[in-house]
């Protein structure tokens, strides 16, 4: 006889499926995990996610758990954006003229 598979019951769903087959179950993100990360990891993780949800919406399981990381994910990335953003405005306003101007 053939190897038995070892069927999981999708905990937020109806569907079964080898996990093995569809995808592993996400990894869970800390904050202080996310802010550790360069932006390089972040974009490459959530790529990784991204594919995850897909092809477990493929094998009719719910995603739910997925997003919920790739939420976590992207705010980290939306932060760090907007951040940036904020800098290069600070740096184009001047504001570091006046603040060396301040310190004569």
């Amino acid at each position: 006889m053939g190897k038995k598979k070892n069927k999981q019951m999708n905990d937020f769903g109806d569907s079964t499926a080898d996990m093995e087959d569809v995808v592993p179950f996400p990894t869970k993100f800390e904050r202080d995990v996310l802010s550790t990360m360069n932006d390089e990891e972040l974009h490459k993780t959530q790529e990784s996610l991204f594919d995850c949800i897909e092809r477990v919406v493929k094998y009719g399981l719910n995603p739910y758990p997925w997003e919920v990381e790739l939420c976590y994910l992207q705010q980290e990335i939306q932060v760090r954006s907007i951040r940036l953003a904020a800098h290069h405005n600070w740096l184009n306003s001047g504001a570091q003229i006046v603040a060396s101007d301040s310190t004569h």
